[in-house]
């Protein structure tokens, strides 16, 4: 099933390329219950994020979507970041930006998730990281829409 939120676009491209087993991503605007409503909440400070499985694990395509993450000069730096399920088949893959992983250790200080760290000390990005994103998901449907080209040595 097709995602219709533009936060969920990559995960959309990348099941074009390899079919999905699993898929999560950040929205910017979820809709959350609050009491015994439904509300949109924004979450701009949150950075956007999409987590994935591939229904076949295929080392080609994860090695050139890394290379395709790794060429692309936007506003953020994007990565990808695997997962390995204890006990379980299949890698989670995690594209985000790389500074989702360089908080870590002073978000697990504060005693917070890495989106409510962002959301107090560094608000800007999540909003700088969502505009990105929508240009990060045309750098990887163009590069897997390219002709492959062999180098040979």
């Amino acid at each position: 099933m097709k995602i219709e939120n533009p936060e969920g676009e990559l995960l959309n491209v990348l099941h074009d390329i390899s079919p999905l087993e699993w898929r999560k991503y950040q929205q910017r605007y979820p809709t959350v219950r609050v009491g015994n409503s439904l509300e949109r909440e924004d979450r701009s400070g949150y950075p956007p994020y999409v987590a994935f499985r591939f229904k076949n694990e295929n080392d080609e395509i994860v090695n050139k979507l890394r290379l395709v993450l790794e060429s692309y000069l936007g506003a953020i730096v994007w990565i990808l970041v695997p997962h390995k399920r204890e006990g379980l088949p299949g890698i989670n893959w995690m594209i985000g930006p790389a500074r989702m992983w360089e908080i870590s250790e002073a978000a697990e200080k504060e005693n917070m998730t890495k989106g409510q760290y962002f959301s107090k000390y560094e608000p800007w990005i999540g909003p700088v990281a969502y505009d990105d994103l929508a240009v990060l998901v045309e750098h990887v449907r163009d590069a897997f829409s390219a002709p492959t080209v062999l180098i040979k040595n």
